[in-house]
């Protein structure tokens, strides 16, 4: 994966986990996608430090 794609997904994340938290307020949905847009986001900054900055 090159770094373009893995900053532009985590980009999207972000950004994913921000409108859920406007749209879905107090809901327990809200929850579950935030812990896995979280948890994504948190593993492409693993990917990236693991396997340096290179690209492919």
């Amino acid at each position: 994966m090159s770094n373009s794609t893995r900053w532009t997904m985590v980009g999207i994340l972000i950004v994913v986990n921000a409108l859920s938290n406007v749209a879905l307020r107090d809901a327990w949905i809200e929850i579950v996608v935030s812990a896995v847009t979280g948890l994504a986001v948190v593993a492409l900054v693993i990917d990236y430090l693991v396997r340096g900055r290179r690209e492919d």
